[in-house]
């Protein structure tokens, strides 16, 4: 299967927007809130079934974009809600594929830094067979906590750190 390239914001930013926040009990999808106090086990009311694989302190977030969600509508014709993959954090207008691991974002009063590429669990099959070999290499990012604070659609998100 050939893959094509996401959608990127128009131009290069370190700065967007929180589009949605996001928390499932466990399973997908996650669902919005309209507010939470992020500490370093992740935003409340979130919970993850299988703890070898998903959670943990170097995984309490997971960031996906509104940009990835048009590229899967547009280029395969999968239309998904924000929250359906997972993640906890929507974002709009940074360009997550340009993120490596110790990259640090501000998202609101919160600050989190990218421990490593999310990888495709099969769960997302639920959605579309091919989906979880379509947004291999580019299905977001997991990330811990490095400073707690309150987080809402609508808040800045900002790169205050990038490492190399």
């Amino acid at each position: 299967m050939t893959q094509s390239t996401p959608l990127k914001p128009k131009k290069r930013t370190t700065r967007g927007t929180l589009a949605q926040l996001n928390v499932s009990p466990g399973g997908m999808p996650k669902l919005p809130i309209l507010a939470a106090h992020v500490t370093v086990d992740g935003v409340p009311g979130d919970w993850q079934k299988d703890r070898r694989y998903h959670g943990g302190p170097d995984r309490a977030i997971c960031l996906f974009s509104e940009e990835l969600y048009n590229w899967l509508r547009a280029e395969y014709g999968i239309d998904m809600t924000f929250g359906s993959v997972g993640e906890n954090f929507t974002t709009r207008g940074v360009d997550l594929l340009a993120l490596k691991p110790g990259d640090q974002l501000r998202i609101g009063a919160c600050t989190i830094e990218i421990t490593d590429v999310r990888i495709p669990c099969r769960n997302l099959k639920k959605w579309d067979e091919r989906l979880p070999y379509v947004i291999d290499g580019h299905s977001g990012w997991v990330a811990k906590v490095v400073t707690e604070g309150d987080v809402k659609p609508g808040d800045a998100v900002e790169i205050v750190q990038r490492v190399g």
